[in-house]
């Protein structure tokens, strides 16, 4: 980037003078291990989804450009098999009036008939939606959704609807979901399902896409309701307990009936944690009695739900292996198989997959320590598919982990999250990148992190710490408003214990990484203690949020005065 004395850094760079820059600084690109392309990752396992259907799997990723590709795959017994199978160009037609815009998430219907394409244009932070319909040459496109929020889902096919948040269109800085038809009505006919002032507005889709999940309350503070959207008039349906995480209840079909199915967390007597899956009779627009259909130790993170069953995702604590399991649980009475898992790791699972179709299958994501994520498939009774390819990516990237407490300055004790390649030894001694964020009630795990394993094959420890103002409750409220400069304290605690090699690992360089809030924590870490740290990189950093406290202009102003306070 050229620095400009008008007007700062300006994105002129190329890539020759990058080459030159970096050859200046001792770093040949040419001799570091080639980068796949998006097209060969594709054929791997780990940046593509895919959905059962009725007779067979659509697989969908994307091509060189970032458009969305989809292929039908007819053997319902392979769905990694692409030979032969038939390429479906969602986004074709995108290639011209959305240039320059990054494809950021799909949406499908359970048919596989409807898809939604979301595109982004990060600089802006503006987004744009494509809805498409199968047609007898390849996907139409039916609606093009411009400045929609990323929170867009199709529900309920038989009527064609779609609900998604937009800014309000009369009044600045009020957001509002929208429940609308796809096709002809879709501006006379929209209903608001809710209207904030302060943000907080989001959207899930449910198993079952009669119903979505709609919340209200600034980021940290939301809490999540249920919209029947066939009611004659949609409005919100409390959930029990008020549940401030979406991904502990779906909606499930019990007997060809909506039933809600719900991960509830608990502590025992002696403190020892457990879950229930509790079932609940969805009626009227009210949530009925229920019952309690499986329970077992350790603590629920996810739920997604079929006909007749349900998939819990459960993380047990150290006393029982720690580690996380999908549980599958029938949900017509107490269920004893809800203690025996379908399947477990020592990382960890995402559910994510399996928001569609769930009569055909269930899908999930493993992610183990900077291996390729993959993919598994069961049919409804639970059987995995695609065993072979799972015996296959088990076998690659061995991988040390380590969580370490360091105490901070007051003597708070926080987690510190290390990963690093086998090298025959528990001990590691290099280089060593450390990835920060620690606000806004998030935190960073590793194992989510697509790229872990590129950097771990280049020599790198990897590490993450669990600082004030991340995680949930407590420990988020420990780092917010006044006492922001804890989370610095416990980060300048990170360093200097990589630093010191008191613990598994030693850093012999340091690299400090933060986007967004993190960028802020590493960049005041690079000012507070600059001998420590050899690089210092930030993404889309919030570096000066004193300045947009103060206009209170941007579109995260409620969670952002929540987080860092109110200066006037």
């Amino acid at each position: 980037m050229r620095l400009d004395a008008a007007h700062g850094w300006v994105d002129d760079v190329t890539s020759e003078h990058l080459s030159a820059l970096l050859g200046e600084h001792g770093v040949d690109v040419n001799t570091l291990p080639r980068a796949r392309s998006r097209r060969e990752v594709e054929t791997g396992s780990r940046s593509y989804q895919i959905v059962p259907l009725r007779d067979g799997w659509l697989r969908i990723g994307s091509d060189d450009r970032g458009l969305l590709v989809g292929r039908l795959i007819r053997d319902p017994g392979r769905p990694e098999d692409v030979e032969g199978s038939e390429e479906v160009d969602f986004d074709e037609a995108a290639a011209d009036d959305l240039l320059g815009w990054m494809r950021a998430r799909a949406d499908i219907a359970g048919s596989g008939r409807r898809w939604i394409s979301v595109f982004r244009r990060p600089e802006r932070e503006a987004y744009a939606a494509l809805i498409y319909q199968a047609g007898t040459d390849g996907p139409v496109r039916q609606r093009t959704v411009a400045g929609v929020y990323p929170d867009i889902t199709l529900c309920d096919e038989d009527a064609e609807l779609v609900a998604f948040v937009e800014p309000d269109r009369a009044e600045r800085g009020v957001t509002r979901a929208v429940l609308a038809p796809v096709g002809e009505g879709f501006e006379t006919a929209r209903r608001v399902l809710a209207q904030s002032s302060n943000g907080g507005l989001g959207l899930r889709a449910c198993s079952v896409r009669r119903f979505v999940k709609l919340s209200h309350g600034v980021r940290t503070l939301r809490l999540w309701d249920l919209v029947d959207v066939r009611a004659p008039r949609p409005a919100p349906i409390t959930v029990p307990g008020v549940p401030n995480d979406a991904d502990l209840f779906d909606v499930a079909l019990l007997d060809g009936e909506a039933v809600l199915a719900q991960a509830v967390n608990a502590a025992g007597p002696g403190r020892e944690q457990f879950w229930e899956l509790v079932v609940s009779v969805i009626e009227d627009g009210e949530i009925r009695h229920g019952w309690r259909a499986a329970t077992g130790p350790g603590v629920a993170l996810e739920v997604t739900s079929g006909d007749g069953c349900a998939l819990v995702r459960v993380r047990t604590d150290a006393a029982h292996g720690s580690a996380e399991h999908i549980m599958k649980v029938a949900l017509a009475g107490f269920s004893t198989t809800g203690s025996v898992p379908l399947l477990s790791s020592e990382g960890l699972f995402s559910l994510s997959v399996n928001t569609v179709t769930p009569s055909v299958g269930f899908g999930a994501i493993e992610l183990n320590g900077g291996r390729e994520p993959f993919s598994w498939y069961w049919d409804v009774e639970g059987r995995v598919l695609n065993q072979d390819a799972a015996t296959d990516a088990h076998l690659a990237g061995s991988t040390r982990r380590t969580i370490e407490r360091v105490t901070s300055d007051d003597g708070y004790e926080f987690l510190l999250d290390l990963r690093w390649r086998d090298n025959g030894s528990a001990c590691f001694d290099g280089p060593v990148l450390l990835m920060v964020y620690g606000a806004y009630g998030l935190d960073i795990d590793l194992d989510a992190d697509r790229d872990l394993g590129r950097w771990l094959d280049r020599g790198f420890a990897v590490g993450t710490p669990h600082v004030r103002g991340g995680g949930q409750g407590a420990r988020h409220l420990a780092g917010c408003r006044a006492n922001r400069d804890r989370s610095l304290a416990d980060l300048r605690a990170a360093i200097s214990w990589l630093r010191s090699g008191d613990g598994a690992v030693r850093a012999e360089s340091l690299c400090v990484l933060g986007a967004s809030a993190g960028g802020f924590l590493a960049a005041t870490a690079l000012n507070t203690c600059p001998d420590e740290i050899d690089v210092c990189v930030i993404v889309n950093g919030f570096v000066d949020p004193l300045t947009s406290l103060l206009r209170g202009d941007t579109k995260t102003i409620a969670s952002d005065q929540e987080v860092w306070g109110t200066p006037l």
